[in-house]
């Protein structure tokens, strides 16, 4: 099977799980093409189409814009840390960002394993863990594209409304997204070629959101998950063999 094709089926398989959950397009689109080459060009192949995927989630639902303004911090330290991780990923590239993408997987996998409970301290310092994790889950997405990991600790220490904690995620995606386009960019990296080749995969990306969202709630959650969770076990182990070869 060629590479094109290969990308248009990674297209495919994470549209329609980001339209299943909600979010997640990255996390499963990002690893699955950086076995296929670096992880920088993982990310940029996946630009257009997560910014696509994320534009068409916010739509999708009713956006509360107070909600949101109460964590325009948060958008703020997202754009600094996408802006200095993207930065790192293009003038300092290495097969490192692979064994960083495979961590950032298993600590996704492990999320329910571990026992956090920082609801108080984040009600008591809202603005600093704001700040903190804002800037953190940013740069990791502008090294790696996968931010989910280190954000959802935070989104679900708030225990939000499961719709406002899938807008308010989707907004953070958007925000680093853009970033990242507008770095890209700013580097000579992000190209017309880029955009030009971004657009069909983009609306292969949305297509399968939109069919995912269709399936969402007639398919068996339980299975998905566990089928989900043995094919991210398996990207990160190939990442890890990846790098170890290159080590």
């Amino acid at each position: 099977m060629s590479e094109v094709a290969l990308t248009f089926g990674i297209m495919v398989l994470g549209g329609f799980f980001h339209g299943l959950v909600g979010f997640g397009f990255p996390m499963i689109a990002t690893p699955l093409l950086s076995l296929l080459g670096s992880v920088q060009q993982a990310v940029l192949t996946t630009l257009l189409p997560t910014l696509s995927v994320n534009a068409s989630s916010m739509l999708a639902r009713k956006v509360d814009f107070n909600f949101l303004g109460r964590f325009w911090p948060l958008g703020g330290a997202i754009i600094l840390g996408s802006w200095s991780g993207t930065q790192l990923l293009v003038q300092h590239e290495s097969d490192f960002y692979k064994l960083l993408l495979a961590l950032m997987i298993v600590l996704y996998l492990y999320q329910s394993k571990l026992k956090f409970n920082l609801n108080a301290l984040i009600v008591r310092h809202f603005f600093p863990s704001m700040l903190f994790f804002g800037l953190l889950s940013g740069l990791v997405s502008g090294l790696v594209n996968v931010m989910i990991p280190v954000l959802i600790i935070y989104v679900l220490e708030l225990k939000l409304e499961k719709n406002k904690a899938i807008i308010l995620l989707n907004f953070c995606f958007f925000s680093s997204k853009v970033t990242q386009v507008v770095t890209f960019s700013w580097l000579g990296v992000f190209t017309l070629q880029t955009l030009f080749l971004g657009i069909p995969l983009a609306g292969v990306a949305v297509g399968a959101l939109l069919l995912g969202k269709r399936f969402s709630g007639k398919i068996d959650t339980a299975l998905y998950e566990k089928i989900l969770k043995i094919t991210l076990w398996l990207m990160a182990g190939m990442l890890l063999l990846q790098y170890a070869d290159i080590v």
